[in-house]
């Protein structure tokens, strides 16, 4: 099988159960092993090839028989890791030796010479050793590395993680049958900062010169304008209680237009007080909005400075109400 269509046959074929003499383990772990063999082997008829391969490594791992190997190339193939596949067809042919048929075993070093033809090969170090090295996001030992990387042609993505040091990527683009010689730099350990013998103690300035004159800026204090504020919640409060004696002589004048005979003086007086406290309470309310909106730019723009510490008057208003009038006094 020389093409990638008869690759896909063989790598189809897989075996769908193992002889019973090869699971040489204890029964548990025989159980178990011939259990997850048996699952990934439905998994890999409903080309769910990720959880076949999975089921067929955790098999190999509790019962490491020689024909779950050609298993688990054969999903590697199915997942185009052609790297995988390949090491798992050479490593069947190394453990099943003489107990693999003739015709199987030419057959799978067809498929391993077309597998070939589709990776490359990385040989790669490091500036420092010990150092982890993950292909693909998958761990694939640590520096200096006992041989080669075999990566499957593509896109590959590199990481490099030392102790302490700052991890190192490197993306790199690999076709079939490429010898490539990586190195990378590992980055040395941030530097820790000396431990100090013990508390710093600042020393104190030095004396000022008799005479000499101090270059210093004068200081500058901030002012609330804490009176601009009060004015206007005394006007609110004002506001407040007119409006509700307004409400209160409205009522009165109500009650004197249903009487009957009426009263046209206490009629007017009624209506002359309620007219007079809707005024009034219509000022205090527009007065409270205009010192509001005065306190509120004077806190906006951060009160007012004096150099040297010494703090701006804060304005100063005075409400004056009348019977049909009211008037405002302030200094800003």
């Amino acid at each position: 099988m020389t093409t990638s269509r008869a690759l896909a046959l063989a790598a189809a074929a897989i075996v769908s159960g193992l002889p019973g003499g090869a699971l040489a383990r204890p029964a548990g772990e025989t159980a178990e092993a011939d259990a997850r063999f048996r699952r990934g082997v439905e998994l890999y008829k409903e080309a769910d090839y990720g959880a076949a391969l999975m089921e067929f490594r955790r098999a190999y791992a509790l019962a490491p028989a020689y024909q779950v190997l050609y298993n688990v190339a054969g999903a590697c193939y199915q997942l185009r890791d052609y790297a995988c596949a390949l090491r798992a067809f050479e490593r069947y042919l190394a453990d099943g030796g003489a107990q693999i048929a003739a015709d199987r075993r030419a057959e799978v070093e067809r498929d391993i010479a077309v597998l070939r033809g589709r990776v490359a090969t990385v040989a790669l170090s490091t500036s420092a050793p010990d150092v982890e090295i993950a292909v693909d996001d998958v761990p694939v030992g640590r520096t200096p590395l006992a041989e080669p990387l075999l990566l499957s042609a593509g896109r590959r993505r590199i990481v490099a993680t030392a102790a302490g040091r700052p991890a190192v990527t490197r993306i790199i683009d690999v076709a079939g049958g490429d010898h490539v010689e990586l190195r990378l730099e590992i980055p040395d350990a941030p530097a820790q900062p000396a431990a100090s013998a013990g508390p710093r103690v600042a020393a104190p300035p030095p004396p000022e010169r008799r005479g000499a004159v101090a270059d210093r800026a004068p200081r500058r204090e901030r002012g609330a304008p804490v009176l601009p504020w009060i004015a206007t919640g005394a006007l609110a409060a004002g506001a407040a209680v007119t409006g509700v004696l307004a409400l209160g002589a409205s009522s009165d004048l109500d009650a004197e237009l249903g009487k009957f005979p009426g009263d046209a003086r206490a009629i007017e007086r009624a209506r002359t007080r309620t007219a007079t406290l809707a005024l009034t309470a219509d000022l205090l309310a527009g007065a409270a909005v205009v010192v509001g909106g005065v306190a509120l730019y004077l806190t906006v723009a951060g009160g007012s400075e004096r150099p040297g510490g010494a703090r701006a008057a804060s304005p100063s208003i005075r409400a004056a109400v009348a019977p049909s009038s009211l008037r405002l006094l302030g200094a800003f």
